[in-house]
């Protein structure tokens, strides 16, 4: 068969996929994190606010529409989402729950990593955690709840202002909270840091994932591994969708346009190559639900990478 005849086969074949996220919701790592969020995660475990106060304020933000504390240009051209307060994941917390737009996904990922990728809850006990865009704090919490010692990164500053919220109100040591952009991580301070990354959902955001993979690489001591989860293309070649921030969801929704979600959407073996490129050794790559790439990737020593073109030739 021709060259160019294989290529454009590989592009539309489709990929084999694993699981579903949601099977992994009855697992016996999906019930061991739900016991953790409903033992240390319900009103019962307040520390520093009332039952009263704690709910009052959850319930309050959910529909809040504040731009300026983000610090926009025009909020008339910013994504729905980070002009107004949206609930992550689903929470129980006892005399109240929290609905979220994710659902249980945070449980459902989590519980697939522990179940099918090498990794189990031990694991993650007094290790060096960083949560790479934390949203209202569902991983993170989990992450905490399993003894890690976590830093949660979020850039929209109303979500991390949640999160502080919450580490506070049930007296977490284990939890801070940065409100930057991931890429304020390429700064010797987080350098060789980090046992565990977790970036999930957010790759496809992003508008350049190639640095950001190198900035978590560089956050990794020898040894860590990132935990990698991102929507993607389905499609066997390596190529990356572009959708924009003005096209793919120009409808109007809580009254802002639904812009700015999705930058790149990479195929799994495009997925694959950018984390080799930036140095990891990806042990372990599938696609789960049609269109989500779940991946491990190890740092085994510091490497340099190819500089031809790279967007911040400063990075490490």
């Amino acid at each position: 068969m021709k060259p160019f005849l294989v290529k454009l086969l590989r592009r539309f074949t489709r990929m084999p996929v694993r699981p579903a996220f949601a099977e992994y919701a009855t697992s016996a790592a999906a019930n061991q994190l739900r016991a953790l969020m409903k033992d240390r995660f319900t009103v019962a475990g307040l520390k520093n606010v009332s039952a009263d106060e704690f709910q009052k304020h959850i319930q309050s933000l959910p529909g809040k529409r504040d731009a300026e504390v983000e610090g926009f240009t025009d909020a008339s051209r910013q994504r729905d989402f980070t002009i107004q307060f949206e609930w992550g994941h689903n929470h129980d917390f006892g005399t109240f729950s929290m609905q979220g737009t994710m659902r249980d996904r945070h449980i459902n990922i989590l519980a697939t990593l522990l179940t099918d990728y090498g990794l189990t809850a031990a694991d993650f006990a007094g290790k060096r955690v960083l949560d790479i865009g934390c949203w209202t704090g569902g991983t993170s919490l989990l992450l905490a709840a399993m003894g890690a010692e976590v830093v949660a990164i979020e850039e929209v500053k109303k979500y991390a202002i949640c999160v502080e919220y919450l580490a506070n109100a049930f007296g977490l040591t284990n939890l801070t909270v940065e409100r930057h952009s991931l890429y304020a991580l390429d700064m010797p301070e987080f350098y060789e840091r980090f046992d565990f990354v977790l970036y999930s959902g957010v790759l496809y955001h992003v508008t350049d994932p190639v640095l950001s993979l190198r900035i978590a690489f560089n956050c990794l001591r020898d040894g860590g591994r990132c935990m990698l989860e991102t929507y993607a293309a389905n499609g066997a070649d390596s190529y990356c969708e572009y959708h924009g921030a003005y096209e793919t969801y120009n409808r109007e929704t809580r009254g802002q346009p639904r812009w700015g979600w999705n930058w790149f959407l990479p195929t799994p073996e495009a997925t694959k190559r950018m984390m080799i490129d930036v140095g990891f050794r990806v042990t372990k790559i599938d696609l789960h639900d049609e269109n989500r790439v779940l991946a491990i990737g190890v740092r085994d020593q510091h490497v340099d990478m190819l500089r031809a073109g790279l967007s911040k030739p400063s990075v490490r």
